[in-house]
């Protein structure tokens, strides 16, 4: 029973990107916490039965070196990192080929190259324009290219979803385990921009009605363009925005979208092209600056719908040797009001959407929060 429990929690863990199914795996009750469950996981401790007592015994790998084989093996978090990058970029590149691929072909492509019946016709002539359009996107149907297209932009949608989970995931594993490695994400908003180009494309025939996500993520791909486009600027947080990021001053910079336009990292990178955020690190011989960690760094307020995340508290874990900074008491008093009028007066605060009160979230102190919903561990 208990190499089964640490061969679930680890199949979670490596094959479904979910820390947190992987740890309530591991809860085996009273006495066990997360530092217990951390030592399971990575494979430093093992589960035995008491077979008699019927009770669970967590103990040392190292004492019970007889029974290593048949146990999950260490875990490497460093080679698992790594793995994962290494697929990142491999699925981010094929993507990208195949949408250019795919791209190629519709540049010489032309709808007049469509064998449109003259039924049709004759329904525009006589001013049936819907039975016309209608009729049209039948002829659309049987277009491989374009179905190829759209189900090409389908399979990225997703693969942009899972990565960006991945990737938060892997922050958290290098906090809890200082594995000195995080997913370089650069591939990744790449193919975002790719399918920005597309959208500006506007090629209406992607619309399918019951393909709502698909329709939604290419619109908000095209508008996401237009803004960036013209240059970033505060908005409302009362507009009630997909997500966004809030200055300890408590400016608010926001996009609408999916979780696939992959909106906080264009936010990030829009605030760096403004000049908002350095381009480089002066104290580090001049290292490029990832726009998302210094907006963390630097205090701002990370939201997506009623989901609040803060990282500054966490600098002396994720950005050593910087030095923790707490949120201002303008960033709490925008968030509730926020919180209050847009999401029902219920914040998800943290890492694990844990739910607390509006007016309970902006009493709490610093310490208690970093503590109770920010904190990895």
């Amino acid at each position: 029973m208990g190499r089964t429990l640490m061969q679930i929690a680890n199949e979670h863990l490596l094959y479904g990107n979910d820390l947190d199914k992987a740890l309530r795996t591991l809860d085996l009750g009273e006495g066990c916490d997360e530092t217990l469950q951390l030592q399971l996981l990575s494979g430093e401790k093992i589960i035995l039965v008491d077979e008699d007592e019927q009770v669970f015994q967590v103990v040392e790998r190292a004492k019970y070196p007889h029974l290593d084989s048949i146990y999950p093996a260490r875990l490497d978090f460093q080679k698992f990192v790594s793995d994962k990058q290494t697929e990142l970029d491999d699925h981010c590149d094929n993507l990208e080929k195949g949408l250019d691929f795919i791209l190629n072909k519709f540049r010489y492509k032309s709808v007049y190259s469509l064998d449109i019946p003259l039924k049709s016709m004759m329904k525009y002539i006589y001013g049936k324009n819907e039975e016309f359009i209608a009729d049209i996107m039948d002829e659309f149907e049987y277009d491989d290219d374009l179905q190829q297209m759209k189900s090409l932009i389908r399979v990225t949608k997703d693969f942009i979803e899972k990565s960006i989970k991945l990737s938060a995931m892997i922050k958290r594993l290098d906090a809890m385990y200082g594995i000195g490695h995080q997913l370089d994400t650069q591939d990744l908003m790449n193919l975002v921009q790719k399918v920005q180009t597309i959208a500006r494309a506007e090629f209406q025939m992607f619309k399918e009605a019951d393909d709502d996500m698909l329709d939604s993520y290419l619109e908000a791909s095209k508008e996401i363009d237009e803004v960036l486009t013209a240059g970033i600027e505060p908005v409302d947080i009362m507009n009630n925005y997909s997500a966004g990021w809030l200055s300890p001053e408590g400016e608010y910079y926001a996009l609408n979208g999916e979780i696939a336009n992959m909106l906080h990292t264009q936010i990030a990178d829009a605030l760096q092209q403004k000049g908002l955020i350095p381009m480089h690190e002066v104290e580090t011989d001049g290292v490029e600056i990832n726009p998302d960690a210094w907006l963390e760094q630097h205090g701002w307020v990370k939201i997506h719908g009623n989901n609040v995340q803060f990282g500054g508290c966490l600098n002396d874990k994720l950005y050593p040797p910087k030095e923790i900074i707490h949120m201002t008491k303008t960033q709490k008093d925008i968030i509730y009001k926020y919180i209050q009028v847009c999401h029902g007066g219920v914040v998800r605060a943290g890492w694990k959407m844990e739910k607390i009160s509006a007016s309970r979230f902006q009493m709490t102190d610093d310490l208690q929060l970093k503590k109770l919903y920010f904190s990895f561990d």
